[in-house]
């Protein structure tokens, strides 16, 4: 058995040579003092006050940036804007529940396809995306059908297929504008829509008493419905990456579906208005909700654009975007309380309803897509509830009135409490 020498107690220590190197520019603990006080190894100096740490964790041109896409995005709510109003003779011809039904439809599905789509196009890219948006409006297209096809003739009109046409044609432009959401194509959707606004801008004026002759509104408009649904569709025809995985997660299928009760719940309260407000009445209504969509979208763009700033200023700069609206509401509910005409009652109506749309995209824009479902399913089902139980009738369009001021105040202490809460997401 051959026994292995024991090495030398001195080849165990380190050599001062490689403790000096270890020590050149960064002393560590164990560094005597004889070597610290060396030129070579000198310490540097501690500063004596620490960094300033950045506001926010915006890149300079990033507020400029989400401005942009708002103002593009109002651009792109134009469409259907001119579609209904290029079509409005011929909403004359059917039933007052085919624009209605038409419209819920349409917005329930847009709101749930626009979240789900978005989730798959980060995933498997805007083709497969663009596939799902389209299949899910198909889907919707066949309920439509299919509703007309069993409804009586009260509930659709006199000429069922006129009523037909009518229904898929807002539902094609509904499926334009989801569609280039999801794909991020609003600038060329944008551009293929023009033609739809000229006919609009052209029924203005012959409404005004200046007609375009020449312009034949009617025959035009089904073909600047489709130029733009072709073009935003355009993606679905491109061929996937089919090893990524595009089927929803649990938590996206829950975030879509509360998309879902969020655009079925407003377009009942846009159904309770427009119904509860007296005919002939509806200008009032509707322009409230379209003076909102700028100031909707320039808000969501500014608040989501604060990420780390400070939460007071974030919190103060909200509210302020949101209370006007129910101030201005509530003053004009008092007046159509006290003997207004009918129309302010209705004008107030429109008004609170812009503010509580504010309030659930903003939320929902912020991640908290649970609280903004409740929100606006609460006046739905609080008009609802005031019909079920034994009091005196006010009316529904007062009952809606009264529900969506509720909604608008509680959503404003909603926003105080989490518009610059960056923790949750849910």
């Amino acid at each position: 058995m051959t026994v292995k020498p024991r090495r030398a107690a001195t080849t165990t220590r380190t050599p001062k040579n490689r403790t000096r190197r270890r020590a050149v520019g960064h002393p560590h603990d164990g560094v005597h003092a004889k070597h610290a006080a060396e030129p070579g190894v000198a310490a540097p100096p501690i500063p004596t006050t620490a960094p300033a740490l950045p506001r926010n964790h915006r890149r300079p041109g990033a507020l400029r940036a989400c401005l942009s896409a708002a103002l593009l995005r109002c651009a792109l709510y134009l469409a259907p804007i001119s579609v209904g109003v290029a079509g409005s003779g011929t909403l004359r011809h059917v039933a007052w529940p085919v624009p209605l039904v038409t419209l819920l439809l349409g917005w329930t599905a847009a709101q749930a396809l626009t979240c789900a789509g978005a989730a798959v196009a980060r995933r498997a890219g805007p083709a497969v995306a663009c596939r799902l948006v389209g299949g899910g409006f198909a889907a919707v297209a066949g309920l439509w059908c299919a509703l007309v096809w069993i409804a009586p003739d009260p509930m659709v009109g006199p000429q069922r297929g006129l009523a037909l046409v009518v229904g898929l044609s807002g539902l094609a432009t509904l499926a334009t504008i989801t569609a280039a959401l999801v794909t991020r194509s609003e600038a060329a959707a944008v551009r293929w829509s023009m033609p739809s606004w000229v006919l609009g801008a052209a029924t203005v004026a012959a409404l005004a008493g200046n007609p375009v002759p020449w312009l034949p509104v009617g025959t035009l408009l089904p073909a600047a419905i489709v130029l733009p649904l072709v073009r935003a569709f355009r993606p679905a025809m491109m061929p996937g990456n089919p090893r990524r995985k595009f089927a929803l997660t649990g938590p996206e299928r829950q975030r879509s579906f509360r998309y879902l009760v969020i655009g079925a719940s407003q377009a009942i309260c846009v159904v309770l208005l427009w119904q509860g407000g007296p005919s002939g009445s509806t200008v009032p209504f509707w322009l409230p909700l379209l003076l909102a969509v700028p100031i909707l979208e320039a808000l969501i763009a500014w608040n989501i654009g604060q990420f780390g700033a400070r939460p007071r200023g974030v919190t103060l700069v909200t509210l302020t975007g949101l209370l006007p609206p129910l101030v201005l509401g509530c003053g004009l509910a008092v007046a159509g309380f006290t003997g207004a005409p009918a129309g302010v009652l209705a004008l107030a109506g429109g008004t609170l309803l812009s503010g509580v749309f504010a309030i659930t995209f903003l939320l929902g824009a912020r991640g908290r897509t649970g609280i903004a479902a409740v929100l606006a399913a609460a006046p739905p089902v609080a008009v609802a509830v005031l019909k079920l139980l034994p009091l005196p009738a006010a009316g529904p369009l007062p009952n809606a009135v009264g529900a969506l001021a509720v909604t608008h105040a509680a959503g404003l202490l909603v926003v105080a409490l989490t518009a610059a809460d960056h923790r949750r997401t849910s």
